[in-house]
């Protein structure tokens, strides 16, 4: 196995993941459920996101090919969903606070397009074919673990800021989940308009 070729891939893979940048976006989409709610909600997230980039990498791009869908598509629907969290945390709304811990929160838009969205999936699919089945195997497996343990790790850190910070923290990322979903929109709309 390529080694220095693994880390590369286990790195970019961790970069567009981005487990630190995401655990107070799941902090602040959770935070009104119970403990071991959030828990079972982001342990749910982290298998089925790594399930998805599992078969991504191995029949992803043959099946977007045969729905005709392709990233920048799947950049402008994931940037829409999340548009909308992010405005109803703003305004104060939250999905948690809608459905009182139904687990199709962990389905979107945590596990997708949070963690496996149009970047994750680009990326497993690049990896795949720069440096074989077994390094994107390993680092799709590796990450995934390194992700859930660092969203637990998040989930005991929020606990100390209490119900203000934790107010002032859904806010502050509610925002900025806006400002992903906008950005996540318009390279999926330049994409698009570049291809055609």
């Amino acid at each position: 196995m390529d080694t220095y070729g693994f880390l590369q891939a286990l790195l970019m893979l961790f970069i567009i993941l981005d487990p630190i940048g995401n655990a107070p976006i799941f902090h602040s989409l959770t935070m009104n459920m119970d403990k071991n709610q959030r828990i079972i909600i982001i342990k749910k997230s982290v298998v089925i996101a790594t399930l998805m980039l599992l078969v991504i990498g191995f029949v992803g791009e043959a099946f977007f090919r045969f729905f005709g869908i392709t990233l920048n598509d799947f950049r402008i629907a994931g940037g829409v969903i999340l548009f909308i969290y992010g405005v109803q945390g703003i305004l104060g709304k939250t999905e948690a606070e809608e459905i009182s811990g139904d687990s199709s929160l962990a389905i979107i838009p945590l596990a997708t397009p949070l963690l496996a969205g149009p970047g994750a999936i680009a990326t497993v699919i690049y990896i795949k074919y720069r440096w074989g089945t077994a390094i994107m195997l390993g680092s799709i497996l590796i990450d995934s673990i390194l992700t859930l343990a660092i969203l637990l790790l998040g989930e005991k850190l929020f606990k100390y800021l209490g119900k203000d910070g934790s107010l002032l923290l859904v806010k502050l990322f509610s925002m900025l989940l806006a400002a992903i979903a906008v950005n996540m929109i318009g390279q999926g709309i330049i994409g698009y308009l570049e291809s055609h």
